[in-house]
């Protein structure tokens, strides 16, 4: 039986629109080495939103206020598992904050947001129909 998992990521955006991609590390229980975007599992009985909020405060040390962030795609995807997946837009009010990495990431960077559509497209294939979604629709 194929169960259904929630995943809840964000483009974490600086003041100056530079775009926060952590590395996970070779601890990480998938894609270690890869590209990510924070955000990670909705917990049972969590609100997306909450979610990602959590994720990126355990994951970077950000604190992010809730009413910076939108919802700017969602869909279903198959990768090991059924997962539902929800992508978010948050935009931080300063330039490139402190980060604090936990132990699944061991770097980041601020990157230019013209490069998002590098950041995991070659192993989840939702994250490039989200993408190409959010450059169509001139979002970012």
């Amino acid at each position: 039986m194929v169960s259904t998992l929630g995943i809840a990521k964000a483009v974490v955006l600086d003041a100056d629109k530079q775009m926060l991609v952590l590395r996970r590390s070779q601890t990480h229980p998938t894609l270690a080495g890869q590209p990510d975007l924070p955000g990670g599992e909705i917990e049972p009985h969590e609100e997306p939103g909450a979610a990602v909020i959590r994720e990126i405060l355990e994951e970077t040390g950000l604190v992010i206020d809730p009413s910076s962030i939108e919802l700017v795609y969602a869909g279903t995807d198959f990768w090991h598992d059924n997962y539902v997946r929800m992508l978010y837009i948050v935009k931080l009010p300063s330039s490139k904050p402190p980060i604090s990495l936990s132990f699944e990431h061991d770097q980041f960077q601020w990157r230019p947001v013209d490069e998002l559509s590098e950041i995991e497209k070659d192993y989840i294939p939702f994250y490039a129909r989200a993408f190409r979604y959010i450059q169509d629709n001139q979002i970012l």
